[in-house]
Order: structure tokens, then sequence, then C-alpha cells
């Protein structure tokens, strides 16, 4: 009797990657299990590392994939298999993406549905799978991101029922040879929508090129994709675009910096500053399983 499949979505995260090593750990006689990580071509390249570091070391065979983008018809995001060597860092994918859907912002999060999930579900369904359980990085201090369907949709999510919080993660990371070397507000996907201000007001003062991308998509393709009322959309909360983003960062404002050092956090139990600072989960709360079909 064959076994029963689990797929594992590793976003690239610190949470996703201590899933990912405990039920490698734990259930690799129990399942046949498939390891995958869905590139945008916006990620950082720390992330990109850290995901190549975590499988040379713990041994998860995991496959990476990119979405193949289909212009002009009704179908979703298909794949293609890449590696850490080929994998796009140039925003590729994500152009792509937004030429056919419309730049992705907080009334259109169409990014994770097309870049990673339905990427990543092509991949599975390319294997010839047929029925899975999805495994998902939620630690139990983030149970408002559980989906209200997730029995029907066969999402599992082991960290909740162990009890995981996030000091729990980065204690355990503490005691690994390696880590994701990105601090809170840096985030795995550079630009993120989901950021807050302060965080993206941070990021312009440190880092300003991060934002040429995200520019120059709401100077070419403002009217690109299903835009029906025909306003130009920009990426930013508040309908911000990036030159209003960059306004406000001459203006004075609080930086944003970790509450502590994130290592005395993690040993000692100080409260973990408020904020989105967890990766780009591909099948969060809103996810729709006609969205990846």
């Amino acid at each position: 009797m064959s076994k029963p499949k689990l797929f594992i979505s590793f976003s690239g995260g610190r949470t996703s990657g201590f899933m990912t090593w405990y039920l490698m750990e734990n259930y690799r006689d129990q399942f046949d299990i498939q390891v995958v990580f869905a590139n945008t071509g916006s990620e950082r390249e720390e992330t990109l590392q850290f995901v190549d570091r975590c499988d040379k070391h713990f041994g998860w065979n995991v496959v990476w994939v990119e979405a193949v983008i289909h212009h002009g018809i009704l179908k979703g995001s298909t794949h293609k298999v890449v590696s850490y060597e080929t994998a796009s860092r140039d925003n590729e994918p994500f152009e792509e993406m937004i030429r056919e859907y419309g730049i992705p912002n907080q009334a259109y999060p169409h990014c994770t549905r097309e870049l990673k999930t339905n990427a990543m579900k092509s991949y599975i369904k390319s294997l010839g799978w047929t029925d899975w359980t999805t495994a998902i990085g939620i630690r139990a201090d983030e149970v408002d991101r559980i989906n209200p369907k997730f029995r029907e949709l066969r999402f599992w999510y082991p960290l909740v029922g162990l009890e995981i919080t996030k000091q729990d993660v980065k204690r355990w990371w503490l005691k690994q040879p390696f880590d994701l070397e990105l601090v809170e507000h840096q985030g795995n996907c550079a630009f993120c929508w989901k950021k807050s201000l302060r965080k993206h007001l941070t990021l312009i003062k440190e880092s300003p090129e991060i934002y040429d991308f995200p520019r120059r998509m709401e100077s070419e393709h403002g009217l690109s994709g299903h835009n029906v009322d025909g306003n130009p959309r920009v990426f930013f909360r508040q309908n911000m675009s990036t030159d209003d983003l960059f306004a406000l960062a001459e203006q004075p404002f609080q930086p944003f910096t970790e509450s502590d050092d994130w290592k005395q956090e993690a040993l000692f139990g100080m409260d973990a500053p408020a904020g989105c600072s967890s990766s780009c989960e591909a099948f969060g709360p809103d996810f729709k399983e006609w969205e990846a079909a």
C-alpha cells in the first residue's frame, strides 16, 4: 500500500523552516513527502541562501519552482522547475504576473495566488498526485492566519497543535549552525505591500534601490491587467505610490527597530515587535480552492 502524500509549503522563513525540519524528522516514514519553495523573482538574496542552506544541511530535496504566466487566456499560472543557481533574481516572474493581472496591492492580492500557490500546486499535480495534505508553517501565536476551511482543504498546521510560538522558533534556530540573515522589517519579499508604513520608510532610508522595481511597475503598468476602473494602480497601503512613500521618508519619522536584539528576545522572552514579520504564506486564510485549480 502506498503512503499518504504530504506536500510541505516551504516559504523560506524561519517558522516554515522549523516546521519542515520537524515534519521531515518525525513523519518521513509515514508520508510520501515533497517540499516545494516558490521563488517570485523578488525574494531577497538572503532568503534564497537560507532555502539552499536548509536543503543541503538537512537533506530535504527541496524543489524550486517559478510561476509561468499565461497571457490572454483564462488559465492560472503553471510552473517551471529552477534551482538555487538558476532562480530569478531580477523580478522577472513578478513582472510577467503584473503584465497579465496588474499591480498587486491590499485590494488586489493576486501576487501570492499566481506566483506561489498556483505554481506550487501545478508542480504537485505534475507528479500525478491527486490526493494530498498540505503542511503550512503557522504558529500557535498566529492562529488568526488559519484558513477557516482548513479541514475541507486538507491543510495541516502542525506547529499550532504543538503550541510552538515565535520564541520557540527563534530559540531553535539559535542552536543551528546557520540562520536566516534578515531582521524583521526586511522580510522575505523586499518591497512587499503588506509591510507597515514605518517599515517601508525605514527601508527607503536603508536601501532605496529596493523600490526601483515597484516605481517602474507603477510607471509602466498602472493600467495593465484586469484593471476595470481605469484608475492607475499603485502598490502600497492607503493607495500610496512609491513616490508618495519617498516623499514621506523625507519628513521626520521614527525608524523601525527591533524591540531589542532578537536573540535576547528568544532567550529571555521579551515581547516581540508588532507588525507583519512573517513570510508571505501561499495558503493563507483567504485561499480558495478555485483560485489554484
